[in-house]
Formats: structure tokens, C-alpha cells, sequence
């Protein structure tokens, strides 16, 4: 396989699986869609195999494992760690952001309910935040990213994992988990404190195109909360939609 085909598969991936959002969408500068489709390929992997099938929990953290030490080999031959390692070389990534994900996805499989708030901050710290450093370096390169971007960043990462959480507090706790220790209300208050915290990412974004693709994020899960707050059973997952979205672009309430 071809390192375009490696990519090409990655892209596959990122497109065939629901999100809120398109994964990458035209906003995004061309030439950081090929390292994105990677990345989010690579993440997808690491979450099924936390996730999804009826493995042993042993069986799980061994291949968490295996993609841990397969991000440190050169010459793979896996199409996804093939256009990952690509993509980490040429924009000099840390690894260091990828094993916090591969932290996270096995804190999923030995899970541990947080107790109080900061537990669910350290969570985030692993499952969210590298993502957005990560989507900031892609976009500075081989320029220093300042430390109030990725400070920016954690904040809207967290605030979105949080209402991920918020919105599938019914999947996870068909799978036995509650990741949110507080009650809801309180939990939606801290997260939009939060997005409003993080507003100031936006400006740090090298590209008009950025620009607003950080702005539809923000904004599409400001409107995500919103419908989780208006939710009058908390085991209903909601569904956004355009019109949530448009809402939420003309709310002045954060």
C-alpha cells in the first residue's frame, strides 16, 4: 500500500463514522486533512478496542499496547499507523499527546467513576485535550504554538467532552460507567464557563478558514448543551440538528 492509499483509508474512516460534526470539514486548510484523517483514524481504533465487542479486558489493554509501541516503529505496514507515523514525523508531533489518548482509552477499560470534578478534569486532560493541541500544531508547524492557545484549547476540549458525556450518560451507563459525579445542572453550568473560557482559541488560529471551523465546533457544542439542558429525562440521548445549530448561533446565553 501507498502511502496516498494509507491516507485514503484513514479518510474512509473519518467519513463512514457518525459525529456530531464532519470530522474534517472544507473549512479545514487542505493541507491539514490528510493528518487529521490519520489522526481521528488511529483515535477510532483506540476507542473500539476500549469499547466495542465482547474482548477481555486483558485482551484490550494488550492491543492498546501494541498500538502504544506500534507508534514508535518506523516501516509499518497497517495503513492507518503507516499514514500516522507520516504525519507525525513531518509535523514533528509529540508522542506524548498520543499516549495520553491511549491513557484514557485504558483508564476507559479498568474504569474507575471520578468522585468529584477534578477527576473528570484529569479524564478530559487525557481524552480531550491532546486532540486540540494536536489541531493547533498541525496548523503552526514548525512555529512556536503559544502557551494561551493550548490553554484556550483544553478549556473548549473539555467543555466538549463533557457534553459528549452529558449527551451518552445513557450508553455509558449501559456499559457500566458514570462519568459525571456531580448533578446535571451544575455539571452544564461548570461546562459553559468553560466554553466561554476557551472562546479566545479562535483567535489564536493561523487561517480565516480555521477560524471559523473553531467557531462551528464551539458553536455546535454550545448547542449540544443547550439540548441537554433541556432535556427532561437524562436517558434520552439528543440528536443535534441544523436548526439546534442556528439557535445556538444567535443565543446570547452561554
Amino acid at each position: 500500500m501507498t502511502l496516498k492509499q494509507a491516507y485514503e483509508h484513514c479518510k474512509s474512516i473519518a467519513v463512514n463514522h457518525y459525529e456530531n460534526f464532519p470530522v474534517v470539514s472544507l473549512l479545514v486548510p487542505k493541507h491539514m486533512r490528510r493528518h487529521l484523517y490519520a489522526i481521528y483514524a488511529f483515535a477510532r481504533v483506540a476507542d473500539d478496542i476500549a469499547d466495542e465487542g465482547s474482548s477481555t479486558a486483558e485482551c484490550r489493554l494488550d492491543n492498546l499496547e501494541i498500538l502504544r509501541y506500534s507508534l514508535r516503529q518506523a516501516n509499518g505496514t497497517d495503513p492507518i499507523m503507516m499514514a500516522l507515523q507520516a504525519t507525525i514525523r513531518d509535523c514533528v508531533l509529540p508522542l506524548s499527546l498520543f499516549d495520553r489518548l491511549l491513557d484514557a482509552f485504558e483508564s476507559d477499560v479498568m474504569f474507575v467513576a471520578p468522585s468529584n470534578w477534578d477527576a473528570v478534569l484529569a479524564y478530559c486532560h487525557n481524552s480531550a485535550n491532546p486532540v486540540g493541541e494536536l489541531f493547533l500544531r498541525l496548523d503552526y508547524l514548525n512555529k512556536d504554538l503559544p502557551d494561551a492557545a493550548i490553554t484556550a484549547s483544553n478549556s473548549i476540549c473539555t467543555a466538549l467532552q463533557i457534553t459528549n458525556l452529558l449527551q451518552d450518560i445513557s450508553i455509558d451507563l449501559d456499559r457500566g460507567r458514570s462519568y459525571l459525579p456531580l448533578p446535571d445542572n451544575e455539571v452544564i453550568q461548570r461546562t459553559r464557563l468553560l466554553y466561554q473560557e476557551g472562546w479566545s482559541v479562535v483567535g489564536h488560529a493561523r487561517s480565516w478558514r480555521l477560524k471559523l471551523e473553531l467557531v462551528a465546533i464551539i458553536i455546535g457544542g454550545r448547542a449540544m448543551l443547550r439540548l441537554c439542558t433541556k432535556r427532561t429525562d437524562r436517558m434520552v440521548r439528543p440528536t443535534l440538528t441544523a436548526w439546534d445549530v442556528a439557535v445556538s448561533l444567535f443565543s446570547r446565553q452561554w
